[in-house]
């Protein structure tokens, strides 16, 4: 179940950047390697692990179907099982996975499309299908063949959770859904009914869990039989069964089974005096809570210590056991809490210097201590008592996962290790000898899972003659390029009508789409664009006229039109029908900025107005009330935003869902969402949401001894600043590398960490940069020589270096080791940009080369191939985007 998953939760995409060019890739060849892990999620007795091919694979039981093979052999208990000989889980034509939940005895995957399925028992409707049958046990249930699961009318997910025997997806509006086993109320809809084992159960009929007046969850977790939420104002709500005290109210009364007991009316757990929670972790009979303190709490049952308080007494369940009475777990001196994950009767937790801790039962060497003996259920048993699990010579963990009794860790060397109960060789070492209950086991001694080589593909790509770009900016799914004649183009998704063509269909992602042949975006009667801003789900644009125009989706205002009414997907919206914002009475824009479903203007005056959603105080008004969506909100009724006494600002950055501004003193400020130190503050804490928060309360990022800022780039949880002695510091989220530090530890989200304690990224020997690029999970750096540099996440090979092993994650990949990208023989770049998984460049001939994800086109080489990923695919092999002959 999902017990301990490092799960990403937003919608990321790459930072504005001014740009120009076209894209055409080759030949790629044949090439093998070993394959990499990007993900590991343990069920009750199977192991799911997500590649970095973006495939799934898993073993272990498989009575029902779980491993998705279309069979019910078990994997990994035998000789010659993994490796290559297991197979990869068929999710259909064109389909990838970005995030999997291993369940009780059933597996759920998000996909690349945002869609969701599963596989494995359905008895209890666990597969979201409106029936009970279980699927992935037989010929032709996989693939195409199983339904992506209907969650109602222009929903997608964006994070899963599977619990025993029910599931949970967070979607795109904030809102949550669970279906399967309803036993305990752990559907959360106020009774005890199965949902989703029968017809018209699901869709717009599957109502979403009531959280409380505007409530919106950010992340959630399903355990045996209870469900958790962490809502948008950090604190937790649990529901279902509560035999153990396991929802944390001080009593045993099942919550969510009855009506009445959802909403306003569940309390949030009190996790003490000033407290709030970063993520929750639901397990079989108890819970966890992430604080914002990096210190872990755990509740529930406790009948082998696995609370971590050196006793067996159950806590959660009485009066006066919760908030400031139940102690944080002792995880030994100076050590903090990054990750924690849950199994049956044990915890186990990721620590600040990557070393991992377990305790509680014990029975089948869980706690890989190379016995059988139970801890954390006496005294003086935890804290530097409790020894680190030894995971080989050199090795440390990046992310944890467990369920049932057994425990497996993500290296930093993107290999898994497994360790505990092997029954059903859920350990996946060709045996079903237990690992880690005896002497000798762990370390250099326990192997890695192998599985298998990854081989690409040999594809083609053609192109010709093409109009020079004036500025090209990626978006997460999308790209948008101004040509030489002024006029816009757009590629890639267009769900939501963000392409601006009058319809919903992607461009780029088939023949005969490119050049010629795919239209202008209409923005008006003799308008043309001088700058674009690409997000998302929309698009903005500021016109020759200095006015603005967005398309697009428009579920909180973020067109600025005070309606929620998408505009772009439709005939007869775009072109002179398109209003323009207004941006309040003579006010012009001369920087535009989109974000997660909010946008963002530098007026004339130099003053910055946002508008959209608000529920992280991006919005920067000091409340969370949404902006744009209702009548009479934009113009000069949108307040301008404070940034301090005889402030102005001079660049405007907007990422996923925070903004930075440089101000006319050369002073950076951040504000909105911060839980992994994006805000560069040295803490976690949310900016922009809550009154006194803005102006000259709202501190200065310190970015070194009198160093600034020239140009500020952001991600999807992480920024970058190019200062002014041409060096770079990135900070905030670092799972891939995204930092460039050679470690994934996330900086700016503790004290002591930010001004000269951030080290300047080390772009090679004499080296100095341009021009920065932030996307949603890489950074990339224009170099004085026109060279460019890119690290973090290459799931998608968006680092250009025909390989998908992520750079700058681990020590000794930055610098002169990080190859420069190849663009072609005599080619160079004059400006960059990044989306979520991919990146472009214009270069020297004012033509652009894109590589990495295509799912939606956004290569724009009319097909989805991915391409930077394999041998031979970049330098003059990689085409340039075909944009027509400027007609």
């Amino acid at each position: 179940m999902q017990i301990g998953i490092y799960i990403l939760i937003s919608t990321l995409w790459g930072t504005l950047n001014a740009l120009a060019g076209g894209v055409l890739p080759a030949a790629m060849w044949n090439q093998q390697k070993s394959l990499k892990v990007k993900q590991v999620s343990v069920g009750s007795n199977h192991v799911c692990t997500l590649l970095e091919n973006s495939k799934v694979k898993c073993w272990g039981y498989n009575a029902n179907g779980q491993l998705g093979l279309e069979n019910l052999i078990y994997k990994g208990d035998g000789a010659g099982e993994m490796g290559d000989s297991l197979a990869f889980v068929n999710l259909g034509t064109g389909r990838s996975a970005v995030q999997i939940a291993g369940g009780g005895m059933h597996t759920c995957a998000l996909l690349d499309n945002s869609t969701v399925k599963c596989w494995g028992e359905g008895s209890s409707g666990q597969l979201g299908q409106g029936n009970g049958n279980s699927l992935g046990w037989g010929g032709g249930q996989m693939g195409d063949s199983l339904p992506a699961i209907n969650l109602g009318t222009g929903r997608s997910a964006v994070q899963i959770t599977a619990g025993y025997s029910h599931a949970c997806a967070l979607l795109d509006n904030s809102t949550v859904k669970c279906w399967g086993e309803g036993s305990s109320g752990q559907l959360g809809i106020g009774s005890t009914a199965k949902m989703g084992d029968g017809a018209g159960e699901m869709g717009d009929s599957l109502p979403a869990i009531n959280l409380g007046t505007g409530r919106r969850a950010v992340q959630i977790s399903a355990g045996y039989s209870h469900t958790c939420a962490l809502l948008d104002n950090s604190t937790v709500k649990c529901w279902g069964n509560n035999g153990f005290g396991q929802l944390g109210q001080g009593s045993t009364t099942n919550l969510g089974d009855g009506a009445g007991e959802m909403g306003d009316s569940l309390p949030a757990i009190n996790l003490g005096t000033g407290r709030s929670a970063v993520r929750i972790i639901a397990g079989y009979y108890h819970t966890c809570a992430l604080l914002d303190d990096s210190t872990v709490k755990c509740w529930g049952y406790n009948s082998t210590g696995h609370l971590g308080q050196g006793s067996t007494s159950t806590l959660g369940d009485g009066a006066g056991e919760m908030g400031d009475s139940l102690p944080a777990i002792s995880l030994g001196t100076g050590r903090k809490a990054v990750q924690v994950a849950l199994g049956n009767q044990h915890t186990c937790a990721l620590l600040d210097n990557s070393t991992v801790k377990c305790w509680g039962d014990n029975s089948f060497g869980q706690l890989g201590q190379g016995n059988s003996t139970t801890l954390g259920d006496g005294a003086g048993e935890m804290g530097d008592s409790l020894p680190v699990i030894n995971l080989g010579t050199g090795r440390a963990a990046v992310q944890i996962s467990s369920s049932g009794n057994h425990v497996c860790a993500l290296l930093d060397n993107s290999t898994v290790k497994c360790w505990g109960s092997n029954n059903y060789g859920q350990l996946g070492q060709g045996h079903t000898a237990n690992l880690g209950d005896g002497a000798g086991e762990m370390g250099d001694s326990l192997q890695t899972i192998k599985l298998g080589m990854a081989t690409s593909r040999l594809a083609k790509v053609f192109g010709g003659k093409f109009s020079k770009v004036s500025q090209l900016v990626s978006g997460p799914f999308s790209v948008c390029a101004i040509l030489e004649n002024s006029k816009l183009k757009c590629w890639g998704r267009n769900d939501f009508g963000q392409l601006g063509q009058g319809n919903t269909l992607n461009l780029g992602d088939s023949a005969g789409e490119t050049g010629d042949s795919l239209p202008y975006v209409d923005l008006g009667t003799g308008r043309t664009a001088v700058q674009v801003a690409v997000g998302d789900s929309h698009t903005c644009a500021i016109l020759d006229n200095a006015a603005v125009k967005c398309w697009g989706k428009n579920n909180y205002g973020q067109l600025g039109q005070g309606n929620t009414n998408n505009l772009g997907d439709g005939a007869g919206e775009m072109g002179d029908s398109l209003p323009t914002i207004d941006l309040g009475t003579g006010r012009s824009a001369k920087q535009i900025g989109v974000g997660l479903e909010y946008s963002c203007a530098l007026l004339d005056n130099s003053t910055v107005k946002c508008w959209g959603v608000n529920f992280l105080g991006q919005l920067g008004q000091g409340h969370t009330n949404n902006l744009g969506d209702g009548v009479g909100e934009m113009g000069d009724s949108l307040a301008a935003i404070n940034f301090g006494t005889g402030r102005s600002v001079v660049q405007l950055a907007v990422g996923s869902q925070f903004s930075c501004v440089i101000l006319d003193n050369g002073a950076l400020k951040c504000w909105g969402v911060n839980s992994s130190g994006q805000l560069g503050l040295g803490t976690s804490q949310t900016m922009g949401d809550g009154p006194g928060e803005m102006g000259d309360s709202l501190p200065v990022v310190n970015l070194g001894t009198g160093r600034s800022a020239v140009q500020v780039s952001l991600g999807g949880a992480d920024g970058c600043a190019l200062l002014d002695n041409s060096t770079v510091k990135c900070w905030g989220y670092n799972f891939d590398g995204e930092l460039g530090q050679g470690h994934t530890n996330n900086l700016g989200d503790g004290a002591g960490e930010m001004g000269d304690s951030l080290p300047a990224i080390n772009l090679g020997t004499g080296r100095s940069a341009v021009q920065i690029a932030s996307g949603g999970y890489l950074s990339c750096a224009l170099l004085d020589n026109s060279t460019m540099k890119c690290w973090g996440s290459n799931a998608a090979g968006g680092l250009g270096q025909e390989s998908t092993a992520n750079l700058g994650d681990g020590a000794g990949e930055m610098g002169d080791s990080l190859p420069a990208i190849s663009l072609g023989t005599g080619r160079s770049a004059i400006s960059i940009s990044a989306g979520s998984y991919h990146a472009c460049a214009v270069l020297d001939n004012a033509t652009v080369k894109c590589w990495g994800q295509n799912g939606y086109g956004q290569m724009g080489q009319g097909n989805t191939t991915v391409r930077g990923d394999q041998a031979g695919e970049m330098g003059d092999n990689l085409s340039i985007v075909n944009l027509g002959t400027s007609k």
